[in-house]
């Protein structure tokens, strides 16, 4: 049966991972849009999500672009490995998040290909 990953890339800059997660025999669904990301997670389950934090200061009421994401999975793909992609200057911010959210690991710019894999299998 094919492992379902999900690959939520907001503002990239970064190595595409997703012939690596092939490599590694999943089913990868990559989105780039916070908002279909959302609505693949209602309607899929996945056995992991690899996404990319981010933090902007003019988001009103939430700390980043994934927590909608976050609490979609909790729900539909309970659980699913979540790991999480970010900058060291975002490192407050993560914090807050993973005060309200399970995160499975957290990597750090530039990801380690060999780590990475090791929190997905």
């Amino acid at each position: 049966m094919s492992q379902n990953l999900l690959f939520f890339v907001d503002e990239g800059g970064f190595e595409d991972f997703t012939p690596l997660f092939i490599e590694q025999g999943f089913s990868v669904d990559f989105e780039d849009s916070q908002r279909k990301a959302n609505k693949l997670a209602k309607k899929n389950t996945y056995q992991v999500l690899v996404a990319e934090f981010s933090h902007n200061p003019e988001f009103r009421d939430r700390v980043s672009n994934i927590e909608s994401l976050l609490a979609t999975l909790e729900g539909s793909s309970p659980q699913a490995k979540i790991v999480i992609l970010y900058d060291e200057m975002n490192q407050p911010q993560l914090d807050q998040l993973k005060a309200r959210y399970r995160m499975d690991a957290t990597l750090k710019f530039p990801i380690n290909k060999d780590l990475l894999c090791q929190f997905i299998v």
